[in-house]
C-alpha cells in the first residue's frame, strides 16, 4: 500500500497522518457531544494530562507483555516493536476516570458517553493508518476482496491475497459510530452511548481477531488480545447494570406531585 507520502520532501508516515487526523476528529466530537448534553469540559481540561499519560503508560505496557517484548523496551515508541494495545488503553483510562470522577464528584457515565464517542474516530483512522501502512493484517482468503502488499516498505509483504482485517475494523467501528450518534440523540440516560460502544467495540474486536494473521500471543485457541475483548465487554456489561440499577433507584426516589386542579 502507501507506508509513507512525500510532502516537500520530506517522507511522513502516512499512518501518522491518519492517527493525527482522527484525534482531531476525536476532539471536535467531544466539544459537540459536550455542547448537545450542557457539559462543562474543564473537568476534563484539567485532567486531561493525566487521562493521557495513564492510558499511553497502560495501552503501552499491555502492547508489551502482550508480545513478549523486554521492558526496557518501554519508552521506545517508535522502534520496531513500538505501539499501544488499545484495551490496556481502556482499562487504564476507566479506571482513572471513576477515580476522578468520584474525587470531583462528576457524573461518571455523562464522560463515559462522551468520551467513547469520541474514541471512535480515533480508532477508525487508526485502522485506516494500519492497513496503508501494512501492520495488523489478515489470514489469507480467495474472497474477491482479498489484498496483496507488495510495497517494499509496507510492515508485511504478501503474495497471497489476505483479508483487509484493518478495512472490516475500521467498517465496522464507523457503523457502531453512527449508531451511537443516534442513541446519543435520542436518550437523556447517561451511560446508554458508552455502555453501548464499548460492548460492541469488545465483541466486534473479539471475531474480527479470528481473521487476524500477524504474529500474537496465543493461550489455548484465543489470542492473547481476545482475552482482554472478553474483559471489556464483561466491564461494559456490568457498567450497563449499574447504569439501569441507578436510573431505577433515581425513578423511586423521585416525589410524586400531583396536578392542581
Amino acid at each position: 500500500m502507501w507506508p509513507f507520502v512525500e510532502i516537500a520532501g520530506i517522507f511522513i508516515p502516512t499512518y501518522n497522518l491518519s492517527l493525527a487526523a482522527g484525534v482531531l476528529l476525536g476532539a471536535v466530537v467531544i466539544f459537540f457531544s459536550a455542547r448537545r448534553k450542557r457539559i462543562i469540559l474543564r473537568f476534563f481540561a484539567d485532567n486531561f494530562l493525566w487521562f493521557l499519560l495513564v492510558t499511553f503508560f497502560t495501552a503501552r505496557l499491555v502492547e508489551i507483555l502482550l508480545h513478549n517484548y523486554s521492558l526496557l523496551d518501554f519508552p521506545f515508541f517508535w522502534a520496531e516493536n513500538g505501539g499501544f494495545d488499545f484495551f490496556g488503553g481502556a482499562i487504564g483510562f476507566l479506571i482513572l476516570l471513576a477515580i476522578l470522577a468520584q474525587k470531583y464528584n462528576e457524573n461518571f457515565f455523562t464522560w463515559l458517553d462522551i468520551v467513547a464517542l469520541a474514541a471512535a474516530p480515533v480508532l477508525t483512522l487508526h485502522h485506516l493508518g494500519t492497513f496503508l501502512a501494512g501492520s495488523n493484517y489478515g489470514l489469507p482468503t480467495n474472497l474477491p476482496w482479498g489484498v496483496v502488499f507488495t510495497n517494499s516498505d509496507s510492515a508485511v509483504i504478501t503474495t497471497l491475497p489476505i483479508h483487509p482485517v484493518q478495512i472490516y475494523s475500521a467498517i465496522l467501528i464507523l457503523a457502531f459510530f453512527i449508531a451511537a450518534v443516534v442513541i446519543f440523540k435520542k436518550t437523556n440516560q447517561s451511560g446508554k452511548t458508552g455502555g453501548f460502544l464499548l460492548l460492541t467495540f469488545s465483541l466486534g474486536y473479539f471475531c474480527l481477531d479470528f481473521l487476524r494473521g500477524d504474529s500474537a500471543v496465543v493461550f489455548g485457541a484465543l489470542r492473547a488480545s481476545q482475552y482482554f475483548a472478553l474483559g471489556l465487554a464483561f466491564v461494559a456489561t456490568t457498567l450497563v447494570f449499574k447504569m439501569k440499577f441507578s436510573a431505577s433507584e433515581a425513578r423511586v426516589g423521585e416525589i410524586h406531585i400531583p396536578p392542581l386542579r
